[in-house]
């Protein structure tokens, strides 16, 4: 088996949570939203874990304690760079995954099947996918006429076509740890924000010829990511159904 960790990005501000908590820590159904992540976690049996901390860091410290890493991501330049922060943290493991700090809703069965299918098909990056039942900002999954990942492309970079996809990627990844890094120092900084994007991974390791995986859910709603508090009520109204 292999030695397994998870980066959670939790660095950021959240603005439109309207809290003076970080993002990650403002309660759904009692608990912060990041605990029901690690819960997910720990019960699919990953027990090294860093999460990396940027806004009101020392908080979120605080909240963690000591059993996890928490590298800090002093600038928040994107995605790839606040994987690329917690690098030293992982070192060890031969498979990472990368989970976004504001998706309660994950199921560790979910996350079992994320790493059944990767290391069944001997992908260099496998990634949780669904059709979604209502439109969100988020990359769309461009597959081939064989039913293969062709392409992942960030909304602001959709063509009209490409638009109409309602199989997003919400940045919940597992990769083999070697082409991580292999191909994460080649991401460049987006032209138009000027941040690193693990989505660019993706299309890095399908041009170097890597196996690349979408490993579809029943169940949408768990990869959704928490912006506000109308999103905090929705989250909370899917916990309390069970």
């Amino acid at each position: 088996m292999s030695e397994s960790a998870v980066i959670i990005l939790a660095a950021g501000q959240g603005k439109r949570m309207q809290s003076t908590l970080p993002k990650p820590l403002v309660p759904v159904a009692g608990r912060p939203i990041l605990d029901h992540l690690l819960d997910a976690v720990n019960d699919a049996g990953i027990d090294e874990v860093s999460v990396v901390v940027g806004h009101q860091a020392e908080v979120m410290r605080a909240h963690l304690g000591g059993s996890v890493h928490t590298p800090l991501q002093a600038e928040r330049n994107g995605t790839a760079h606040a994987v690329d922060v917690a690098r030293a943290s992982v070192q060890s493991a031969d498979e990472v995954f990368v989970f976004v700090g504001d998706s309660p809703l994950i199921r560790p069965s979910s996350i079992e099947q994320l790493q059944e299918v990767h290391r069944e098909t001997g992908a260099a990056c496998s990634f949780l996918t669904a059709s979604f039942g209502q439109h969100y900002p988020y990359a769309r999954v461009v597959r081939g006429l064989d039913g293969s990942v062709d392409a992942v492309i960030e909304e602001r970079d959709c063509t009209p076509g490409q638009l109409e996809i309602n199989e997003y990627l919400t940045s919940h990844f597992l990769f083999d740890a070697e082409a991580l890094w292999r191909v994460l120092d080649q991401v460049r900084p987006h032209p138009d924000t000027g941040e690193r994007y693990l989505t660019d991974t993706i299309g890095l390791l399908l041009a170097a010829g890597e196996r690349v995986e979408a490993v579809d859910i029943h169940d949408w709603r768990e990869l959704v990511g928490l912006n506000t508090p109308e999103d905090v009520a929705w989250a909370e109204g899917i916990l309390a159904d069970g």
